[in-house]
């Protein structure tokens, strides 16, 4: 039986009831995402004189704008690119073969994809800047020359493959081990050898998969922030960079509303096709066939080959990490383990840099996460209930609803800037903040709960009406001990997701309102690596306890 959160009720009072559970979501999105970004277009197409294209022909025609738009192509185009190389042999490898610690392993490499972005820029800082650890090992082995990877095209590259590994890793590897295994046997029963096979059988069904999770990956590339801001110096300006820079450095709100609108336009051009790709690839791993895995133990080429690939992966995973561990216990002028840099941390040596207390930061990171959670996670189940009882429309609506995911957060920040800023009360206060990180997690919360709310089985609500309760009694009885692990894996994600949030953040932040990610950046602005260690150390033990309840609870619930 189809569930429904509503009953058989008369049209009458089913639409006053969908009303009542939509009207706070509305509000909200509309008040605070709708409208902000109503305000970006009226900036980008509108003068003083009315309607102009002058702004947008602006940036088309302006030979710097050009070459930062190339340049972001380019860096999301050749980082998505590699991102596939790189996880295509590992998706493989999981979805053919079986061996001991397989699905830790495949745990594992969800770790990169958990962790705040700039955390994952000190990783690498620390692993291969002119000092760090790579070019320390090679002059203590008698190499002097310096190797110079980061504040590079390269740089932003191998960062980007680190940070989206898991997404092709996941998506492809599952839509593989779903494939079924007669295809394969029908072409070797025709003559095809094993390249034969794959270019012409297994490639052409795998292909959904593999261009989801390319648009996706080009997407996350595409609208990279802290990682372009660290690692990729001044010279490597992103849209993403250049929206703020327009902002933070001339005060042109045109322009930067313009590129905002350019960049929101090509960002839904990449949703539309990864959901198109995505529905085809969920109906591949839904209607999943049993595979017999091969026993790797018994395959000695494969044997060979997955080792020299984890020998590959396991640096460019955990490297960085533990760059980020050594460095927070190492006294970097004697080489001895010390707890220095966690005591200059927690004392307030460096409030000069924070300018707040780092206990008055862990609360202000954990007090917007726990917002932004709780937020989140009411709306999308107001509005999932609300959808399903919605026959016509409803991936009209669900798209409308989930337009957040396609607006990058520093355009968000933007937008409030325009939208606000005469609002002191809202610009000024931690509200903005709050809400910014709410509208950022939102999309993931309701792609969690919708799924799961949809496919709840509606014969227990019934039996529970039946029994003389009402529907919203029923739904606390319920409905609700049936959605537990769908919340605590939206929770987590949404925890997790404010938790690390920097663009929105860096834009809006006023002192009182620092967060972990916003005090780590300056502290790697400032060159405070040691510091900075120790401050992502706490970052990221908060990161992997999002990751363990997330491998914990997920099951089948999808965040991706």
């Amino acid at each position: 039986m189809k569930f429904s959160f509503f009953l058989p009720v008369r049209t009458g009072k089913k639409w006053v009831a969908i009303c009542g559970l939509m009207i706070i979501p509305a509000a909200f999105l509309i008040f605070f995402f709708y409208i902000p970004l109503v305000n970006i277009v009226k900036f980008a197409f509108f003068s003083e004189k009315g309607f102009s294209l002058q702004n947008i022909f602006h940036i088309i025609t302006d030979s710097y704008i050009v070459r930062v738009l190339i340049f972001t192509f380019k860096e999301a185009f050749v980082s998505a690119l590699v991102t596939l190389i790189i996880a295509l042999p590992g998706a493989y490898i999981i979805s053919h073969f079986r061996f001991r610690g397989k699905n830790f392993l495949v745990s594992l490499s969800t770790i990169p994809f958990v962790l705040p972005s700039v955390l994952v820029a000190l990783g690498f800082i620390l692993l291969f800047g002119k000092s760090g650890i790579v070019n320390s090992v090679l002059n203590a082995l008698g190499f002097h020359k310096t190797i110079n990877l980061l504040y590079s095209f390269w740089g932003i590259i191998l960062v980007h493959a680190f940070y989206n590994f898991p997404i092709p890793l996941r998506i492809i590897g599952a839509a593989w081990e779903s494939l079924p295994e007669k295809y394969s046997y029908a072409a070797f029963s025709l003559g095809a050898n094993r390249l034969e096979t794959f270019l012409k059988v297994i490639l052409p069904l795998l292909l959904p998969a593999i261009i989801s999770a390319f648009t996706l990956v080009f997407m996350f590339c595409f609208l990279s922030f802290v990682i372009i801001l660290t690692i990729g110096g001044a010279k490597f300006a992103t849209l993403e960079v250049s929206i703020y820079t327009y902002y933070n450095m001339f005060f042109d709100f045109k322009t930067g509303s313009a590129l905002a609108f350019l960049q929101a336009l090509f960002t839904l051009i990449f949703i539309y096709l990864y959901m198109k790709t995505g529905m085809i690839t969920a109906r591949i791993t839904e209607e999943k066939k049993l595979r017999i895995f091969k026993n790797l133990s018994e395959t000695k080429t494969w044997r060979i080959l997955t080792f020299i690939y984890l020998i590959f992966i396991f640096p460019v995973i955990f490297l960085p990490l533990f760059a980020i561990f050594l460095s927070a216990f190492m006294n970097p002028f004697s080489m001895k383990l010390t707890l220095m840099n966690f005591f200059s941390l927690f004392s307030g040596k460096f409030q000069y840099v924070t300018s707040i207390g780092i206990f008055k930061i862990i609360l202000n990171s954990f007090l917007f996460a726990i917002f932004a959670m709780f937020v989140s996670d009411v709306l999308a189940i107001l509005v999932s209930y609300s959808i399903h009882g919605i026959k016509r429309f409803q991936n009209f609506f669900i798209s409308i609803l989930m337009l957040p995911i396609a607006i990058s957060p520093v355009t968000i920040a933007f937008a409030y800037i325009i939208t606000f800023r005469n609002m002191n009360f809202i610009i000024n206060s931690w509200i903005i903040i709050a809400v910014a990180h709410t509208i950022i997690a939102f999309p993931f919360a309701l792609r969690t709960l919708y799924s799961s709310i949809e496919r709840m089985p509606g014969s227990m609500v019934f039996a529970a009406e039946s029994l003389g309760l009402n529907r919203i009694r029923s739904f606390f009885c319920v409905d609700l001990p049936l959605l537990k692990p769908s919340i605590i894996v939206s929770s987590v994600f949404t925890f997790a997701i404010s938790l690390g949030e920097f663009g929105a953040t860096f834009m809006l932040y006023k002192n009182p309102y620092i967060t972990m990610p916003v005090a780590l950046y300056r502290f790697i602005s400032g060159r405070h690596f040691g510091v900075a260690s120790a401050m992502g150390s706490v970052l990221f033990i908060f990161a992997f306890i999002s990751f363990a309840l997330l491998e914990k609870f997920k099951k089948e619930v999808s965040v991706i």
